[in-house]
């Protein structure tokens, strides 16, 4: 599969976390399906050190009653995909890594990946749409420009955890993306549920 054919939805616009003003839409949206909730904490270690890997799902301007609109009711969010890179065995590799990343990002010469030794691994660590709106294809879409953005900043495989009885999600990863499963981690949750850990390996 190939993961630079990036996909869109009508009426639909991803776009780019910026800054903390969008971290409660963030919360929210994570926040309506979790089997353990996470605190304030954890969404802003993902979201202050990898904000390129946050994509948000918005209304397009244009697709209320026809007309173009920016008001921001009308443009809040509705889905949401939060990720981040593993690098290495300690912070120090992952410090010296993420700004190699930057530095070559800054450079504009077309290619985004770090030009190092250490392993990069994708983590898809939280991905959520509103009820209403899913089976529309936004949670596809969002999933496939978040691993379009790992692999080109030199990602060799992603993973995550699913819920084991989260049959939707364990179907649109294994079957649209496929992910495989790498374990089974009994009772993982703060419920007692158990998850599957999924991989990704992806192409040089």
């Amino acid at each position: 599969m190939t993961y630079d054919d990036l996909p869109s939805v009508e009426g639909i616009d991803l776009i780019n976390y910026v800054d903390e003003s969008q971290l409660e839409d963030v919360m929210r949206l994570v926040g309506q399906d979790l089997s353990e909730p996470y605190s304030t904490f954890t969404y802003r270690y993902f979201l202050h050190r990898w904000p390129q890997l946050c994509i948000l799902a918005v209304p397009a301007n244009d697709s209320v009653d026809g007309t173009a609109s920016d008001d921001t009711n009308v443009r809040r969010p509705i889905g949401c995909v939060v990720c981040k890179i593993d690098v290495g065995d300690d912070e120090s590799d992952e410090r010296d890594v993420l700004q190699k990343i930057d530095q070559t990002n800054s450079a504009g010469d077309g290619s985004h990946k770090a030009r190092d030794s250490k392993v990069l691994t994708g983590y898809i660590g939280m991905l959520a749409v509103e009820k209403e709106y899913r089976r529309s294809g936004i949670g596809t879409a969002l999933v496939h420009h978040a691993i379009h953005r790992m692999k080109q900043m030199g990602c060799q495989s992603i993973r995550l955890e699913t819920e084991v009885s989260n049959k939707g999600a364990v179907r649109l990863y294994e079957d649209r993306f496929g992910f495989i499963r790498e374990e089974l981690l009994v009772k993982y949750y703060l419920n007692w549920g158990d998850a599957y850990r999924l991989r990704l390996w992806l192409d040089g």
